[in-house]
């Protein structure tokens, strides 16, 4: 039973976070100086998921969140990748409202996450798995 707790304790605090980092885009559409922000509050976050994940690079949340804070540091800070930020924005969207990451499934194709050869199948059934709370989970293989 504590088990149970402690993931749902972990899920409220995933969705918590991202919903902050969301209402801090949607301020930075109004007023860019929020933008900067949202780079603090995503270095805070990666550190929350390392300590969490006890310090695993490896760890797919952590993954998230690193590759997260290097998308809105470079939207935030690099002259001409503002638009970064609009992108960020939309994917946060269906990631908070809808539990569907755009990013989460982008970087499950790396070859550090995946566990069969990258092919157009499984690019298509990464993108056209449902959306989920959590880690998305993977269409099964086209069986022909």
């Amino acid at each position: 039973m504590g088990g149970i707790a402690l993931v749902n304790t972990q899920r409220n605090l995933t969705w918590n976070l991202w919903f902050i980092t969301w209402l801090g885009l949607i301020a930075g559409l109004f007023a860019q100086p929020f933008y900067e922000y949202v780079v603090y509050f995503s270095a805070i976050q990666v550190v929350i998921f390392l300590s969490i994940e006890q310090f695993k690079l490896t760890a797919f949340p952590v993954q998230v969140r690193i590759a997260y804070l290097a998308w809105v540091a470079l939207g935030t800070y690099v002259p001409y990748l503002s638009i970064l930020m609009l992108i960020t924005t939309i994917g946060l969207t269906a990631n908070v409202f809808f539990g569907y990451c755009p990013l989460a499934r982008t970087l499950y194709l790396l070859p550090i996450n995946r566990n069969e050869p990258l092919s157009i199948d499984l690019v298509k059934r990464v993108f056209q798995s449902p959306p989920v709370k959590g880690r998305f989970e993977l269409l099964p293989p086209v069986v022909n």
